[in-house]
């Protein structure tokens, strides 16, 4: 029974918010926390048995031959843990983030941010394709109001583009699911594949591969699929954190995940040479984001294009087909997230407490936001893949896994990490520099910022001239996240526990490490 709680729970709390919430703002914000907080408990304790190979089930509604069912694996609390945590913690830094906001937009904003998470927790739990789907769906709804939040015209030009890509994208995973049904009469997640695909031919199979990958590929920013993800930004901060983060794009990789291992199967996929292709696709996608971030000068763009960047490590990892390179792509998942977040919190503890969002105007800010910019720094050298945080572990897995076996294209695939990295460190560097070694009045163009170019949608920014660090609730998850990010790059062994458990049970066979 504890599989609907997962869901009902922030339904019924989503509901309690637009009830009580302009009536009270502790109620509010405790019927926002709670669900977060009741999911990453209950996640927690159906952990121990689901690693010990004893699953839950929960069958919601049945209509023959489809159902709504859900079923708690290893990549189901892998991911459950990860999206509740930081959710939680999403929470507690938009009370701070919003505390400026008007009134009315309020109860809209924290009740869609619940529904995302019931959306992306059902999602992950989904036992077959249909209910993917379903939830899939109701995650791309719930989170067009926070697009939209602002309600500029930019806003709405940004959620239209925002709900084409993504219901096309919607429009594709049917297909996909109809197709699988066709073919073979079912539609569950099955370890290792749907055995009556394997008896397909390689067109069909193809066929099925591709309308996944374009399905999926638009919540993860396969370019050029991505472009309404930098465009997104015009949303809040702790909106760009759950685009980018926690669960949108989190969802377009497991969608990866559950369809190359549990539907296709990933000896197929490689038996009729599609790895290469969207290895290929996704080096691109790589090289191309980096560039582009290059030259951002905003500083959320700058990180939007970093996320398609990250997002394809992911994925290259996973059709590596090799242990250690689906193990550092498992991995990145949680350290990307952790590092992300990082980055977006303290952007927008920067944006709204300075009134500016371009890097070349970020001159001197380390000495008034001290706490705020060495989080922002940790978690950059995490994303470039340095020791001592995250980031490095799992690219050196990535790596690993091409180098190992230097064939022509494996080359290519593990120099496309390397050329990554040298190129994030372009743009990673010119915020850390000014931040610490520039005086205020030394940016960019020598005089000094008056605060005033930040977007309508940061609200009621303090002016420049006021620059001091964000409200405890902002700082507190800038911080959680950041030591987070540097535990795990120091001592991560439970994580790398987790992601080899869930990698044998994905792929339905013993791996050995």
């Amino acid at each position: 029974m504890l599989l609907p709680l997962l869901i009902l729970i922030p339904a019924i709390c989503a509901i309690l918010i637009t009830m009580v919430g302009k009536k009270s703002i502790s109620m509010r914000r405790f019927f926002t926390l709670l669900p977060c907080f009741v999911d990453f408990v209950l996640i927690a304790l159906m952990a121990p048995n689901v690693f010990s190979g004893l699953y839950y089930s929960y069958t919601w509604v049945e209509v023959a031959p489809f159902a709504i069912r859900l079923k708690a694996d290893q990549f189901a609390v892998y991911m459950g843990l990860l999206i509740s945590f930081l959710f939680f913690f999403t929470m507690i830094y938009s009370f701070g983030y919003m505390e400026h906001e008007r009134e009315q937009g309020q109860n809209r904003y924290y009740c869609s941010l619940i529904l995302a998470l019931g959306a992306a927790i059902g999602i992950i739990f989904s036992a077959d394709l249909v209910s993917y789907f379903i939830f899939f769906e109701g995650l791309t709804m719930s989170v067009y109001p926070l697009v939209i939040h602002e309600e500029s015209k930019e806003a709405y030009n940004a959620g239209v583009k925002y709900m084409v890509y993504l219901m096309s994208g919607g429009v594709l995973v049917l297909l996909g699911v109809v197709m699988t049904y066709g073919l073979t009469g079912k539609l569950s997640f099955t370890p290792g594949g749907i055995p009556a695909l394997r008896q397909q031919s390689p067109m069909m199979l193809w066929i099925l591969c591709l309308l996944f990958t374009g399905g999926f590929g638009f919540k993860a920013a396969i370019m050029p699929l991505h472009s309404w993800l930098p465009d997104a930004m015009i949303a809040p901060t702790p909106v760009s954190a759950v685009l980018h983060a926690v669960a949108v794009v989190n969802v377009g990789l497991s969608g990866f995940y559950r369809t190359f291992y549990n539907i296709i199967g990933i000896d197929v996929v490689q038996r009729i040479g599609f790895g290469p292709v969207l290895g290929v696709a996704t080096s691109i996608t790589i090289i191309v984001s980096a560039l582009i971030a290059l030259r951002q000068n905003e500083i959320k763009r700058m990180l939007a294009f970093s996320t398609v960047n990250q997002l394809s490590y992911v994925l290259l990892g996973l059709v590596s087909f090799e242990t250690l390179g689906m193990l550092g792509a498992l991995l990145h998942i949680v350290y990307h997230s952790f590092m992300k977040i990082t980055l977006f919190y303290a952007a927008g503890a920067i944006i709204t407490q300075s009134g500016n969002k371009h890097i070349s105007k970020m001159g001197g800010l380390a000495k008034k936001m001290p706490i705020t910019m060495a989080a922002f720094t940790i978690a950059a050298i995490g994303i470039i893949g340095l020791p001592p945080v995250a980031g490095w572990v799992s690219k050196w897995y990535l790596v690993q896994a091409f180098f190992s076996h230097p064939t022509g294209l494996n080359l290519f695939f593990g120099s496309t990490f390397i050329l990554s990295g040298l190129i994030e460190l372009g743009y990673f560097t010119p915020p850390i520099f000014l931040a610490y070694f520039k005086k205020p009045e030394d940016n960019g163009n020598g005089q000094p910022d008056h605060g005033h170019t930040a977007h309508a949608a940061e609200h009621n920014v303090h002016t420049a001239s006021h620059k001091r660090e964000a409200p405890w609730t902002m700082l507190l998850p800038i911080s959680v996240a950041a030591v987070i990010s540097l535990f795990l790059g120091i001592w991560g062994s439970l994580p790398h526990y987790l992601a080899k458990m869930t990698l044998t049970a994905l792929s339905g066979r013993m791996i050995n490490f």
